[in-house]
């Protein structure tokens, strides 16, 4: 089976943009709460894990490289990659603009500009935004302004304690994208894209798909030696908000809870059974900046909420979520990519390319065509 496939935006909805709640502000203009405090979560990795590191230099492919660290030896997964995951899901189900399309593709012989209507594209102007670039910020070259947003996520620390290694391995070489096959990346009607990529778990019976050696294509190492994270490691995130409105508080929560039987992927060799993960909120702390600069009292509007109280607090926003803003077509997608746990019987792989992509057999095939492919 094809290892991704494409969560679908609904066409006849249009990301809902407005003005932003500003930093500075205590209450909203029409007087409604807003949200601000900080979450600590906890995340296990339910596969291998790897983030590669973009400050190292090339490798030497003989040795096998390890998951990032920071300056002082500690694992981490840094703050960036797990703000762009969040953010991704946030604009999957809450319906925000495509930040990262721009429809060209292979070297500019593959343009799908025109499959996405303008009205869906990044968010241009600071005081006009969809719910993701209120959240996450807006940052755009010829932009009317940007926007810092409102959600600021720390580097995840591993547990000393709970941090385990995998034995190297030798990965298999990844593919590059092939969006000239247009009935993955367009929809049925070739009107519009496909969707949003997503990956798909492997069940963590499976071993990641690897290779005996290091593959070379053109002289050059085309697969990676590396050493992941283990099943079972465990990190620790603190995710501080200010000022989010309710929607964007629930829309927040949700991209970190997801739901029971769905995980998240993050990381190197998503399609090769990599990077499964459980994000496990701990404690939540609640600041009503309003209430903190005129009582006295010690906990000056500040509350926190551990276990059962927590859930009591999260479920509120996202039951209301679920019923005014959640796109259900998404969200029907994305429980039967990242389902946990997935199917033991499925395998993931990419469709050979010259026994299938480029044979007359696979035109106009679906990627659901590809669960039994060589």
């Amino acid at each position: 089976m094809n290892p991704y496939d494409f969560v679908r935006i609904d066409w006849a909805r249009p990301p809902e943009r407005r003005r932003p709640i500003w930093h500075h502000r205590l209450i909203s203009q029409e007087g409604q709460q807003l949200y601000s405090g900080r979450l600590a979560v906890d995340i296990y990795a339910e596969t291998p894990l790897f983030i590669a590191d973009s400050r190292s230099g090339l490798p030497d492919p003989r040795k096998a490289v390890q998951s990032i660290k920071d300056g002082q030896g500690a694992y981490i997964i840094p703050g960036s990659s797990l703000k762009g995951m969040l953010r991704n899901v946030v604009e999957t189900l809450g319906n925000g603009c495509l930040t990262l399309f721009d429809g060209s593709y292979e070297r500019r012989q593959v343009n799908y500009g025109r499959a996405v209507p303008e009205v869906f594209l990044h968010c241009s102007d600071n005081t006009n935004l969809c719910i993701a670039c209120r959240i996450f910020g807006m940052l755009k070259e010829h932009s009317q302004g940007v926007y810092l947003g409102k959600v600021a996520i720390s580097d995840a620390y591993a547990y000393p304690e709970k941090t385990y290694l995998y034995a190297p391995i030798y990965t298999r070489q990844l593919m590059e994208p092939k969006p000239h096959h247009a009935s993955f990346y367009l929809d049925e009607a070739r009107q519009y894209i496909a969707g949003r990529k997503y990956y798909f778990h492997h069940s963590a019976e499976m071993d990641p798909v690897t290779r005996n050696g290091l593959v070379y294509m053109g002289g050059k190492p085309a697969n990676r030696h590396i050493q992941p994270l283990s099943y079972s490691t465990q990190f620790h995130v603190r995710i501080d908000f200010t000022n989010l409105e309710p929607d964007e508080f629930a829309a927040l929560l949700l991209a970190i809870t997801l739901e029971d039987r769905m995980r998240h992927k993050i990381g190197y060799g998503k399609p090769l059974g990599l990077g499964s993960v459980y994000l496990f909120p701990t404690r939540l702390t609640l600041i009503d900046y309003a209430a903190r600069y005129t009582q006295a009292n010690k906990e000056r509007g500040m509350a926190v909420y551990e276990g059962d109280s927590l859930w009591t607090v999260i479920d509120g926003p996202l039951d209301e979520f679920y019923q005014k803003h959640l796109l259900q077509s998404a969200l029907v997608d994305l429980r039967r990519i990242w389902r946990w746990p997935p199917d033991p019987t499925v395998d993931y792989y990419y469709p050979d390319k010259h026994k299938w992509f480029d044979t007359s057999a696979s035109i106009g095939k679906r990627i659901a065509d590809t669960r039994n492919v060589p």
